[in-house]
Formats: structure tokens, C-alpha cells, sequence
């Protein structure tokens, strides 16, 4: 899987992690994005791109398989 717009699956992943008590706050998930060294649009980019693949029914759920096994990694070490 190639990166979109730079952010892999996996640095994804650990933003999503970074973002968890905020997820549905889209202007707090940019300020993290952000601070993270994400540029504001990278970040709408590639999150409106990730979540477009990780649903995409004929992926057969291959990304969002990745992504859930990142993104728990990334919750993991954040405890």
C-alpha cells in the first residue's frame, strides 16, 4: 500500500491512535494532525483516502485489517 499524500496506513494508524478521545472533532484531529508535523490539507487527503479504502467493500477488508493491527499497536504503547 502506497502512502497518500506521505501518510502510510501505518503513520494513519498512530494519528487515528493520537486522535481517539477526539475523533469526532474534526478541527481537533487537524490541531493533532498538525502538531504531528501534518499539513492540514496531507491530513483531509489521506484520511478522506484511508477511510474511502478501509471501507471499500471489494478491498475485502485487506486495509482495514491493517490498519486495525497498527492502530492497536499504537494504542498499546500509548497506555
Amino acid at each position: 500500500m502506497k502512502p497518500i499524500n506521505g501518510i502510510s496506513i501505518k503513520r494513519y494508524a498512530e494519528l487515528c491512535a493520537d486522535m481517539d478521545e477526539v475523533i469526532n472533532d474534526k478541527h481537533a484531529c487537524i490541531k493533532i494532525a498538525v502538531s504531528n508535523g501534518v499539513a492540514k490539507n496531507d491530513w483531509e487527503a489521506a484520511h478522506s483516502a484511508w477511510q474511502e479504502k478501509i471501507t471499500d467493500p471489494s478491498d475485502m477488508g485487506r486495509t482495514a485489517s491493517r490498519f486495525v493491527a497498527h492502530w492497536k499497536d499504537a494504542m498499546n504503547k500509548r497506555k
